[in-house]
């Protein structure tokens, strides 16, 4: 059996002299298998999508993985995530441009063709979560009817005093 080398306190000094580490550093070693069965070399395309296509395509598109021949890292195709059918017509034309701009960060000719499919959104890829308001008071209630006026009683005046209610919170 062999035995595992001793540290040296010069050693844990090193380690305590650099200061703090961010979390990606800590964890490559970890996510890197995982990473690399999608066909991601490492988690930079994941975590720099944004970066590498732009604010604007990286808010309703995320990428999924890339897919090689066996045994190769060149011409590869990129899985694209889009959140609808529309986004999908309009991601499409703009495939030559995510691909060019994949392949500067990768490296000349790792991507040559982009498929899209249609789907959810990971949670980390929702930029612009809808705020979430505090509970709506019986008083605030009370005036957002008021303000309606004379539209009846029923399920929409009832919806929209909600709904005017929760617009005033936010304000």
């Amino acid at each position: 059996m062999g035995t595992t080398p001793k540290r040296k306190a010069s050693d844990a000094a090193d380690r305590t002299s650099r200061g703090l580490l961010g979390i990606a550093a800590l964890t490559e070693r970890v996510a890197r298998p995982v990473l690399g069965k999608r066909g991601f070399s490492a988690g930079q395309v994941i975590g720099r999508w944004a970066e590498i296509v732009g604010t604007e395509l990286a808010a309703s598109t995320a990428p999924e993985r890339v897919q090689f021949d066996r045994g190769a890292r060149t011409n590869g195709t990129l899985h694209l995530r889009v959140e609808s059918g529309a986004t999908a017509v309009l991601v499409q034309p703009q495939t030559p441009l995510i691909i060019e701009r994949v392949n500067n960060f990768l490296g000349p000719g790792t991507i040559n063709k982009v498929k899209v499919h249609q789907g959810p959104l990971p949670q980390r890829y929702v930029t612009n979560p809808i705020p979430r308001t505090k509970t709506i008071t019986a008083d605030a209630l009370a005036d957002a009817e008021t303000e309606i006026g004379n539209l009846g009683s029923g399920p929409l005046k009832q919806a929209l005093a909600r709904l005017g209610a929760r617009l005033k919170a936010r304000k």
